[in-house]
């Protein structure tokens, strides 16, 4: 993994404990050790993370700092980045804002807050969730109604 990909840990990443370095040569956080007691090469992180009872940003900076002290070896990562790439926020936001306004963005941003998300973490499995909770914000149901045309329109080879 190159050092600009190491901090990106996705939640379906799948990890096992590298034979190169052993977790005793580092000084570990509790939890990170709960973590490295679950690492068998067969949980993804998003799974280990629900097992120690994590939020997904806490397990995926715990999973970047074992990869940096080299405790952690790659079994499986997916083929493509699977978060949402910041160009499909900027159309988002774009057609959002026609639809509803100025008030677009601070609606766009608390939406993405009630996920527990924000731009650089939204999966793109979600995007249509976050596009339906927009779409309930817009009175207009002809507003509403292009909105979702033009951004479903814009995403089909996304999700």
């Amino acid at each position: 993994m190159a050092p600009s990909e190491r901090s990106r840990i996705y939640e379906n990443m799948i990890f096992k404990l590298s034979n190169k370095r052993s977790p005793s040569e580092v000084k570990l956080r509790a939890l990170e050790w709960a973590i490295v007691t679950q690492l068998n090469g067969e949980k993804s992180v998003a799974q280990i993370g629900e097992i120690l009872a994590l939020n997904p940003e806490e397990t995926r900076a715990m999973f970047a700092r074992l990869m940096e002290e080299g405790l952690l070896e790659l079994v499986y990562a997916p083929e493509h980045d699977p978060y949402v790439p910041t160009e499909v926020f900027e159309e988002l936001e774009y057609q959002f804002t026609y639809a509803m306004g100025p008030v677009a963005s601070i609606i766009l941003e608390d939406t993405l807050a009630e996920l527990k998300r924000n731009r650089e973490n939204l999966e793109r499995r979600q995007l249509p969730l976050l596009i339906e909770f927009l779409s309930l914000e817009i009175s207009s149901e002809e507003k509403k109604y292009q909105f979702q045309k033009q951004v479903f329109g814009k995403i089909k080879g996304i999700v």
